[in-house]
C-alpha cells in the first residue's frame, strides 16, 4: 500500500455525492480544503468542506442534505468514508467561499431525546437491542458483552447517554455506523463479530510529524476501588482492581451489584493507565484505509514508542485544492486482554514479588516473567514482541529489587 501511494505519479483523488448526485466535477477546481474526522464511540464523525465561489455559481445546499464522500489515490482507488448530513452552511467574502459542515447521518435525534424508565434483570444485549429497535436501528453487540446481566438500571437520560454510561462501566464502545448500533469492547482491535482488524506497521520514512508524551500520572495510581451494596448482607462492600497496598483511587458512587462495580473498577483502571501516555502521528501521504481501533507498530522512532503496540482512537484526513492529502492519527497504548478480570483483583497481598509482561496480540497475548509469580506486577503495555517484552520485564524487575533494597 505505501509503495503505491508514495509513487511520484500518485495523485490524491476524491468523490463527493450530494443527495444522490455526483458533484465531483463541479467542485474539482473549487476545493480549498476538505477534512474528514473519524471518531471512536458515540461522538459523531464529520466532514468539512471549504469551496471557492469566486464566480458566484455555487448553490448553498439545504440543511440535512445527504453527503457521501470517497477519498484515495489514483494508484490505489477510492475508499468510502461514509454518509453525512449537512448541519452548518456558511458563505463568506471576499473572496467568496462556501463552507459546509456535515456530521454522520446515523446519529438520530431520537437517540438524544430524554427518556425515563428502567431495565430489570436484563442482559446488555437485551438493553442495547431494545434501544436500537425504538430508534429504528439494527443492533450488533459483541458476544462477550451481550451476555453480561445487569440486575437493574434506571434511565433518566437520553438513549445516547444511557448507552455511553453502560459502555463506560464495561470498558466498551457504543457507536452508530451505517444505521447499525454497535456495542463492542474498547481497545481490542476487533470488529463486532470478533474478527481482528488489520495491524499496520509504520516506518519513520512514512511519517511527517509525531508527538509523544509519557507522564507518571498513571504510575501514581496502583489500583481502583468501587463500592456496591450487597442486598443479602445489607452491607456496603467493595472490590479492588490493581494493588491496594499503594495509592488507590476510590470511586464514591455505590453501584447496584458486585459485577457492575467490578467492571467499572476495571474500566477506570484501564482508563488511568491509557491516559498517562499520549501519541499522535502524521502521514505526509494520506492513508485513506485507516480507521479507529486499528493497531499500529512503529519502527525508527524512540525505544518507548517502538517497543509497544498502539491503538488508533481518532483518524483525521485532510485534502486541499493543490493536491495535498495527509492523515493524522491519535493513538493510545494497547493493553493486554487478561483471560479473567479477577487476575487483577487485589487481595491485600502486600508488595509485588515479580513481573509479568505481555506481547503479541491483545486477543491472545503471550507473556514473559521475572521473579516470584505469587504476586506479580502486570505491566500495562502490550509489547511488540518477546524481545521488547523481556527487556521491559527485566528492567522493571531490577527497579523492583532496587526499591526493596533501599
Amino acid at each position: 500500500m505505501f509503495e503505491d501511494i508514495s509513487n511520484a505519479n500518485a495523485q490524491a483523488i476524491y468523490k463527493i455525492v450530494v443527495n444522490g448526485t455526483d458533484i465531483t466535477s463541479k467542485v474539482n477546481s473549487r476545493l480549498i480544503n476538505m477534512t474528514i474526522t473519524d471518531n471512536r464511540g458515540i461522538e459523531a464523525d464529520s466532514v468539512s468542506l471549504e469551496l471557492s465561489d469566486h464566480d458566484g455559481l455555487l448553490d448553498i445546499p439545504p440543511k440535512d442534505a445527504v453527503v457521501e464522500v470517497w477519498i484515495g489515490w489514483s494508484t490505489t482507488g477510492l475508499v468510502y468514508k461514509g454518509k453525512y448530513l449537512v448541519k452548518e452552511r456558511m458563505h463568506t467574502g471576499t473572496p467568496d467561499k462556501l463552507s459546509i459542515r456535515a456530521t454522520s447521518a446515523d446519529l438520530k435525534a431520537s437517540l438524544k431525546r430524554k427518556r425515563e424508565g428502567n431495565f430489570h434483570d436484563k442482559t446488555i444485549g437485551e438493553i442495547i437491542s431494545s434501544i436500537a429497535a425504538r430508534n429504528g436501528l439494527n443492533a450488533v453487540i459483541q458476544e462477550r458483552l451481550a451476555n453480561i446481566k445487569l440486575a437493574h438500571i434506571d434511565q433518566n437520560e437520553s438513549d445516547a447517554n444511557l448507552m455511553t454510561r453502560i459502555a463506560d462501566e464495561h470498558d466498551a464502545i457504543a457507536t452508530v455506523k451505517n444505521a447499525t448500533l454497535l456495542f463492542m469492547a474498547k481497545g481490542k482491535s476487533e470488529t463486532v463479530s470478533g474478527q481482528s482488524l488489520p495491524e499496520i506497521e509504520i516506518t519513520r520514512r512514512q511519517g511527517d510529524r509525531h508527538y509523544f508524551s509519557d507522564t507518571t500520572e498513571g504510575d501514581d495510581i496502583s489500583g481502583v476501588t468501587c463500592y456496591y451494596y450487597d442486598l443479602r448482607k445489607a452491607l456496603k462492600q467493595h472490590v479492588i482492581v490493581g494493588n491496594s497496598s499503594l495509592n488507590v483511587k476510590e470511586i464514591r458512587h455505590i453501584f447496584r451489584d458486585r459485577e457492575t462495580a467490578l467492571h467499572k473498577a476495571q474500566s477506570e483502571y484501564n482508563y488511568i493507565k491509557r491516559k498517562a501516555t499520549s501519541f499522535s502521528y502524521s502521514f505526509s501521504r494520506g492513508r485513506p484505509e485507516l480507521i479507529p481501533e486499528m493497531t499500529f507498530k512503529f519502527s525508527g522512532l524512540k525505544s518507548p514508542i517502538d517497543d509497544i503496540v498502539w491503538l488508533g482512537t481518532r483518524v483525521v484526513h485532510k485534502l486541499d485544492g493543490s493536491g495535498g492529502f495527509n492523515t493524522d492519527i491519535l493513538l493510545e497504548i494497547m493493553m493486554p486482554d487478561a483471560d479473567d478480570v479477577s487476575q487483577l483483583i487485589d487481595n491485600e497481598r502486600g508488595d509485588y514479588t515479580g513481573i509479568v509482561a505481555y506481547y503479541g496480540s491483545a486477543k491472545s497475548p503471550e507473556k514473559v516473567t521475572q521473579g516470584d509469580q505469587s504476586n506479580p506486577k502486570r505491566l500495562t503495555y502490550l509489547y511488540k514482541n518477546k524481545i521488547t517484552a523481556s527487556k521491559a520485564a527485566e528492567r522493571e524487575f531490577k527497579r523492583l529489587q532496587d526499591e526493596k533494597s533501599t
